[in-house]
């Protein structure tokens, strides 16, 4: 046998034993590997947006803002500035200027309620179109300052809280475009302007007659079962002209105690002859109320409530749409919330 034909049998041999061998000692084949293909390079940070403080995104995690579809807010007279309230604010922003900066930019950048958003505003003057024009913070609130009518800014001055319905819904116009619209009531020979004159005479009479006979009633109910609370129980009261349909004035009486720990609570509403109508109130927690004043704040021609609701440690500013069909309060909406923590 010649070498060539010897060494071509050997390396037949020899690669029909290398695969038994790599198995026996449970290797892998070894086979050939593709090259990763090389990272990409990092993208770089998007540029900061101009006049935004770099410290916003620090104050974002304390942002809680009302939802996006929302489109109803309470607005309301602070510090002689009617104030649009959008959500809740859980730092302190006002002491350091840096923060209160941080602030700004971050409300800028996330609201739901961008700067120059146009609103519908009804309030105890009228309806008109008014416009948000800044941020700013309440007792806690994330809030936007509003720019309308100069009858707004005239009862954002006054001394007693005044409060607006703010819908977003078929606000197209722009602020102070449309003037001001004197607030309208539904009478049965159509819609005439509301005219909330204050109660004179026999009238005052009898609210009063009523409001004592109220709180007797809610007496005659019971005290509290607890001997700390029942020792704490106090009457109170409030009343508003408004154009409630056929009634005139709205009467509210309740019993408290314990800082509304435990409440009882009547709203009735008188007409012109005096006869008084109870209504049901549906506020989720709120359970008593302090009525500040009338205004028709949906727009269907029949007087709704602006009042402070409270609960146990808690309030806010409601609104009360009055159902006339079913003699009932219902919330519309609220704003301006605070806790005694």
């Amino acid at each position: 046998m010649n070498r060539e034909l010897i060494d071509r049998i050997l390396v037949t041999a020899l690669g029909m034993a290398l695969p038994i061998l790599a198995a026996a000692q449970n290797v892998a084949p070894v086979t050939a590997v593709p090259a990763a293909p090389r990272a990409a390079p990092p993208a770089a940070p998007p540029p900061a947006q101009a006049g935004i403080h770099p410290s916003a995104d620090s104050v974002r995690p304390y942002l809680v803002f009302a939802p996006r579809r929302e489109t109803w807010f309470v607005a309301a007279s602070r510090g002689k500035r009617m104030l649009l309230d959008i959500g809740r604010v859980d730092v302190e922003v006002r002491k350091d200027s840096a923060v209160a900066k941080a602030y700004r930019d971050a409300v800028a950048a996330a609201s739901p309620v961008p700067i120059g958003t146009t609103f519908t505003l009804r309030g105890p003057w009228g309806t008109e179109q008014v416009r948000t024009t800044g941020v700013d913070t309440w007792n806690g609130r994330i809030v936007m300052v509003l720019s309308g009518s100069a009858a707004m800014d005239s009862a954002a001055q006054q001394k007693s809280v005044v409060a607006a319905s703010a819908s977003r819904a078929g606000a197209a116009a722009s602020a102070g475009e449309a003037g001001v619209v004197p607030p309208p009531t539904m009478t049965a020979a159509g819609a005439a302007p509301c005219v909330r004159t204050p109660l004179t005479g026999p009238m005052v009479a009898r609210v009063r007659a009523l409001r004592d006979s109220i709180e007797q009633a809610l007496r005659a109910g019971g005290l509290p079962p607890y001997e700390r609370l029942a020792k704490r129980v106090t009457a109170s009261s409030s009343q508003v002209v408004g154009c409630f349909g056929s009634a005139r004035v709205a009467l509210a009486v309740s019993l408290r105690a314990g800082a509304t720990e435990w409440v009882r609570e009547r709203i009735v509403l008188v007409d012109t002859l005096g006869r008084a109508q109870l209504v049901t109130v549906e506020d989720m927690r709120f359970k008593v109320h302090d009525l500040l004043h009338a205004l028709d704040a949906d727009g269907d021609g029949v007087d709704d409530l602006a009042a402070i609701g409270r609960a146990h440690s808690a309030g806010g500013t409601t609104l009360l749409r009055y159902d006339e069909k079913k003699k009932k309060l219902v919330r519309l909406t609220t704003g301006f919330v605070w806790e005694d923590l």
